[in-house]
């Protein structure tokens, strides 16, 4: 998030667009969540800090959700990434998916349960009402090359999305290049001389 941070900073016409970045806590509170709704039967408590996330204090450098039309965040879901887009205006999840072999679309409705019942419950906080999230999965995304390269392929295709790029562009030809470029931010991010 730190990154994505500085990059905002950056080049703020880039990040101009009214959207959250969300990290795979997010993913992880949920599923949390839902577990906790599921014994307690009362569908309509959230669980205590979830409204962090709708102010924008968690992650470290996030945005308000309020004024908000996209939300993004990662899924890792038996050892594989994926990207997803969640379009408020359309009531849309979107799944950007490198290797659609490693789940099947039931297994992605699983995957996402979660947030089909959670997400709701947050926006109504802000006054937002969505009966019901579709999912989408995206089939034109390249796929992956090797099994390694999941990972990169979400925070790319989360990137591009968020500032309005064509997720196309993200390809097997640039991994190496998007792999060494993301640990030299990271390195030069996190490290102290």
């Amino acid at each position: 998030m730190q990154l994505l941070h500085q990059r905002m900073i950056k080049y703020p016409k880039s990040f101009d667009r009214p959207r959250v970045i969300l990290d795979v806590n997010f993913y992880v509170n949920c599923m949390l969540a839902m577990l906790e709704l599921d014994v307690t039967d009362h569908p309509m408590n959230l669980p205590e800090g979830f409204d962090s996330y709708l102010q924008g204090e968690f992650p470290k450098h996030g945005e308000k959700w309020e004024g908000c039309t996209h939300l993004y965040f990662p899924v890792c879901s038996r050892s594989h990434w994926y990207a997803i887009e969640v379009d408020i205006v359309k009531s849309t999840m979107f799944i950007y998916d490198p290797d659609k072999s490693c789940s099947t679309d039931d297994q992605i409705r699983a995957d996402l349960k979660p947030m089909t019942t959670i997400l709701p419950m947050l926006l109504k906080k802000i006054n937002i009402v969505i009966d019901a999230l579709a999912i989408e999965r995206i089939t034109t995304t390249s796929k992956q090359s090797n099994s390694g390269d999941c990972g990169i392929y979400a925070i790319k295709y989360i990137e591009l999305l968020s500032i309005g790029r064509k997720v196309e562009l993200v390809n097997g030809f640039h991994m190496p290049k998007w792999r060494r470029k993301l640990a030299v931010e990271l390195y030069t991010l996190d490290c102290t001389p």
